[in-house]
């Protein structure tokens, strides 16, 4: 047997299902080659998606995992495959004639998933010669050096989190958004995370870290001065600093995606904080088991966070409810199996 992988496209994006691919097929069966993909355009090619041919029995199947912030279904993409995983889902708000192929999937994270030499390799041997921007393309690949490994979010020493929760420390760390006539996002994602800093800091139980760190152009300010911070950290040092807070904060991003955050969140196994979310899942999050559900109020986070900190059984509940979900179904070789591999 044998699994293609076109090549074009966000390797961060991607590395999530090459690893998983690997894991499930070994690496010498997986291939990457444009050569059976390029009856698909561009702009399909380029829109933030894994696609794969999985060959076996002198049979093919062709996959698409669509990993864009909107729910909208890729209608090339879709008319191709045979599958079509989705994190960013959302049967509700899109047409029937999309649904019979749609898988929901967890939300996932870019992970290094080659060390360095092979990621070099995989950047040379992969760049697409039709005019893309070398920068943006070797630049991703680097960035994805920048990223942990799998196992960084799976070690024994993280699972469940409850040998290094500090049970008064709270870290947050995210990014406040540009803010348009468009996105809207000062009214949604930057009110609901300024929100649940406000309220951390109000807390005289807890030792807050943290804040927002504004990124591009109308980026608010003004408005979320007070909650903003003037750079942001290392992926090591967030890492390290979520693994050890007693609780984390989740709220739909933008476009109201799921974001990457649910994602290591759950495969972190941290006691989750929410508002609702605004996307579908392969089976809904349950309050009380496996994430806390707050409303998008100052008041109500405030409550929330100072119930958890209080309740040291309660959050060991939701932290290992929300490694057991992922487990079932957030990890790479989980997200295979929902597509039916």
């Amino acid at each position: 047997m044998k699994v293609i992988v076109d090549p074009v496209d966000d390797i961060l994006y991607m590395s999530f299902y090459v690893y998983g691919l690997e894991m499930k097929y070994g690496s010498s069966n997986i291939h990457f080659s444009p050569k059976p993909f390029r009856d698909l355009s561009r702009e399909a090619r380029c829109t933030k998606s894994t696609r794969f041919i999985v060959e076996k029995d002198g049979k093919e199947r062709r996959y698409v995992i669509h990993c864009n912030d909107s729910y909208r279904v890729n209608e090339e993409l879709y008319d191709w495959c045979d599958v079509y995983g989705c994190v960013n889902a959302n049967l509700a708000k899109t047409p029937e004639q999309f649904h019979e192929k749609n898988v929901a999937l967890c939300p996932s994270f870019g992970i290094r998933c080659w060390n360095a030499p092979e990621t070099i390799y995989h950047a040379f041997a992969n760049f697409p010669k039709d005019g893309s921007s070398v920068r943006k393309f070797f630049g991703k690949h680097k960035r994805l050096l920048q990223r942990p490994q799998y196992k960084d979010y799976v070690s024994q020493d993280s699972r469940f989190s409850i040998s290094n929760t500090q049970t008064s420390y709270i870290f947050f760390l995210s990014t406040l958004w540009y803010n348009d006539e468009w996105n809207k996002n000062d009214e949604g994602v930057n009110m609901r995370r300024a929100h649940f800093v406000r309220a951390c800091k109000e807390l005289e139980s807890v030792r807050f870290e943290g804040g927002l760190v504004p990124q591009g152009k109308g980026r608010s300010s003004e408005v979320f001065f007070a909650d903003c911070l003037c750079g942001g950290v290392s992926m090591g040092e967030w890492m390290d600093k979520t693994k050890r807070s007693v609780l984390v904060f989740n709220t739909p991003a933008f476009w109201d995606c799921h974001g990457w955050k649910l994602g290591e969140y759950l495969a972190l196994g941290k006691c989750i904080v929410s508002t609702t979310l605004s996307n579908d899942l392969p089976v809904p999050l349950k309050h009380g088991k496996n994430i806390h559900f707050v409303e998008d109020t100052q008041e109500s986070m405030h409550e929330a966070v100072e119930y958890i900190v209080s309740h040291p059984d309660y959050r060991i509940q939701l932290e290992q409810g929300a490694r057991a979900y992922w487990e079932q179904y957030g990890t790479p070789e989980a997200s295979l199996k929902l597509l039916g591999l």
